[in-house]
């Protein structure tokens, strides 16, 4: 198989190509990205995403190599001082993409996203399936932009049934080498919550999501799919789990409670994302079991040791 990897530097491309190298079912990978990505059957070309004019150059690349399943990384996890260009890259970034594999002929499309998409509400039932709507959280950036991602990704599916699109919608994905929303959180010697609130949440160890997009490689998988640890958690046993403590803030004080001590360097939890602290928004991974065939090999519990390494 020819296979094409965007965000190749990223956490996920990061923990997948050494597998595709090593995986006897793949001729060549071809890395498309601002950074290079080296080693055995890999060829790099150097794409920027946010160009206006990139489609056309990603067309010409995916047809002269010949790449017949496409994944695409180029997601940002990690700390960035511009959301404008976080929108550019992961936003305006998937419209080029997307585009560029319906011209070039890709027969699969495999794509990243998370279960934050769903949003955290009071009417959130225990476990939310994938044909839920994505409510997301508005205030977020990191967030609002994923459920746009997947809007533009649910038009294309419809346009485009010929190709085979999957959606793995992950669990905070937690591992010694992921750093991302979830990994910061986790991290910190404090952790806020909220006083009086304590909801479940889940957890997905990192080589168990690098599992899951090898996993789907070269089998029929159109459609979206959540991807969870079997074990769901209520937030303060994460805590505990992952070795720091809890620092309860009373609801009414916590937003700016939250922006003193993100400026101070004690936490890094966004106040945008204050009612995943709230309500619920845990994922059901039937679907993933039962059509994919995949189950995670580590439970929510041993990702969130994995941080104390």
């Amino acid at each position: 198989m020819r296979v094409a990897v965007t965000g190749p530097t990223g956490d996920f491309g990061t923990l997948l190509l050494p597998r595709l190298r090593e995986d006897r079912r793949v001729e060549r990978v071809l890395t498309l990205g601002t950074r290079g990505a080296s080693g055995v059957r890999v060829v790099h070309h150097r794409v920027d995403l946010t160009r206006y004019d990139v489609e056309s150059e990603l067309v010409e690349v995916l047809t002269g190599a010949q790449v017949e399943t496409l994944y695409h990384l180029a997601f940002l996890h990690g700390r960035t001082r511009s959301p404008a260009f976080a929108h550019e890259v992961e936003v305006i970034g998937t419209l080029h993409v997307l585009a560029a594999a319906a011209r070039a002929g890709v027969k699969k499309l495999v794509m990243p996203s998370d279960t934050l998409v769903y949003g955290a509400r009071p009417g959130n039932p225990v476990l939310i399936d994938e044909d839920a709507p994505l409510h997301g959280c508005p205030a977020s950036r990191f967030v609002s932009d994923r459920v746009e991602v997947e809007t533009q990704v649910a038009a294309f599916r419809r346009a485009h049934p010929e190709i085979e699109l999957t959606v793995l919608r992950f669990a905070p994905v937690l591992g010694p080498t992921a750093d991302n929303p979830a990994t910061r959180f986790f991290r910190r010697p404090l952790v806020p919550t909220l006083l009086g609130f304590d909801p479940l949440w889940q957890a997905l160890h990192e080589d168990d999501a690098c599992g899951a997009l090898l996993h789907v490689l070269d089998r029929p998988s159109a459609g979206v799919f959540n991807v969870v640890a079997a074990d769901l958690l209520p937030l303060s046993a994460m805590i505990a789990l992952a070795g720091t403590r809890a620092l309860p803030l009373p609801a009414p004080l916590a937003r700016a409670a939250l922006r003193a001590l993100n400026a101070a360097g004690i936490t890094a939890t966004p106040a945008s994302l204050l009612d995943y602290l709230h309500y619920g928004w845990a994922a059901d991974g039937a679907r993933c079991r039962e059509v994919l065939g995949f189950e995670p090999r580590h439970r929510a519990s041993e990702a969130l040791r994995s941080l104390r390494s």
